[in-house]
């Protein structure tokens, strides 16, 4: 007995540090890809949000702990800097429209986001309370003429800032206000089994927020997405719902969820894809054949496939018609959000205005984003166990 425990403390450690290694190779990677790249155009755009992490900051200062707030979520809006997207233009208008700051620099290379003028920006950085946070974000989406707004749910192992520069970016590219749920999830994906636990501790709490926002804004004009263990979130809360929606068919639909890069059991969702897509109108799956985290996820989930990654299991998610899956591999993003893909899909039905990429259908709901001036290697990046077993 002695032994079999220590033999399991030492594959967790072995674990651990193939968790780490293996996430400071891809973020070294990625800092390398961006070394000699020179960002001369950003925007300010305001993120509301929901969290339930510890605050610690003051009203000119949010800073927000890897600790959970006992007193359950408290809420807020912030000015986050972005870079202006390449593959989903901003017009001038859409800036103006939503209370952007656009911010061009000359010739001279910068290291990280410009600062900026809060005292420019049209909507204040604010602490928010529970009664205010709704009022004040379906305020924005009035004033800037939008009905639509985007929920975003962040994934595992990131910090406060981390997710609110995603959910900015994602605004920039979706073009619509979004409010992001931030919940406690330490850093260090050597913490990967802490912040699973963290998803079933804050579920209800998700729950709670969703059914009432639901009542505020309607449905049919929210749109979800969940990136990586934040499709736990999507995944878990929606099957509740679909529950109640076989009760009384009158609860509304909501306009899209969007499943990206998901840490999620890609067998379990397969049993109950039907129950999670009937929430929605209109359902995408982006997946990935190379994604070293999710590699990792589903060797500590026993060597099943994470939905984000689905291996064989693609045909049969496919087949189930509950959902568009695009393999997004040739973007090249690794665990990353597609954001563009995400976007112009969202928007448009495709992928226009970027004309060195297309999407191939392979089969009723399935589609594979191909890269143009490698249209012809396309037959190699599909393996023939992904879409024929």
């Amino acid at each position: 007995m002695r032994l079999a425990r220590l033999a399991l403390v030492l594959l967790q450690a072995l674990f651990f540090c193939f968790l780490n290694s293996s996430a400071s190779l891809r973020d070294a990677s990625a800092a390398v890809g961006n070394e000699n790249k020179i960002v001369r155009d950003w925007l300010v755009v305001p993120v509301f949000y929901a969290t339930n992490r510890n605050f610690h900051g003051d009203q000119d200062n949010f800073i927000y702990s890897e600790e959970p707030n006992e007193k359950g979520l408290s809420f807020g809006v912030k000015n986050i800097i972005t870079v202006v997207p390449e593959n989903s233009p901003v017009r001038k208008e859409i800036r103006a429209k939503m209370f952007w700051q656009h911010i061009r620099l000359g010739q001279k290379p910068q290291d990280g986001p410009p600062p900026f003028d809060k005292a420019k920006c049209g909507i204040k950085d604010s602490l928010l309370s529970r009664d205010e946070i709704v009022p004040a974000f379906t305020a924005y989406m009035k004033n800037t003429g939008n009905s639509e707004c985007v929920i975003f749910v962040h994934g595992c192992c990131t910090n406060y800032d981390t997710s609110m520069d995603r959910a900015a970016k994602i605004a920039a590219h979706m073009q619509v206000p979004v409010l992001l749920y931030d919940w406690v999830s330490p850093r260090g994906f050597s913490k990967y089994l802490e912040n699973e636990t963290r998803v079933e501790q804050t579920i209800d709490d998700f729950c709670k927020f969703i059914a009432a926002t639901g009542k505020v804004i309607d449905p049919e004009n929210i749109s979800l997405i969940g990136h990586s263990m934040g499709a736990q979130f999507l995944d878990k809360a929606l099957v509740r719902r679909a529950a109640q929606i076989a009760e009384n068919k009158n609860i509304p639909q909501f306009k899209e969820l969007i499943m990206s890069n998901a840490d999620v059991d890609a067998k379990s969702f397969l049993n109950h894809s039907h129950e999670f897509a009937s929430n929605a109108k209109r359902t995408r799956v982006y997946f990935s054949q190379n994604d070293d985290r999710l590699k990792t996820s589903a060797f500590a989930h026993g060597g099943f496939s994470r939905l984000g990654m689905p291996g064989s299991l693609i045909k049969e998610l496919a087949d189930s018609k509950t959902a568009d899956f695009i393999d997004i591999t040739a973007n090249d993003t690794g665990h990353e959000l597609p954001f563009w893909v995400v976007a112009n899909l969202h928007r448009s039905n495709d992928l226009s205005p970027v004309t060195d990429f297309h999407l191939k259908e392979l089969s009723p709901n399935l589609f594979l984003l191909v890269r143009d001036d490698n249209a012809q290697k396309e037959s190699m990046a599909i393996p023939a166990n992904c879409i024929c077993k």
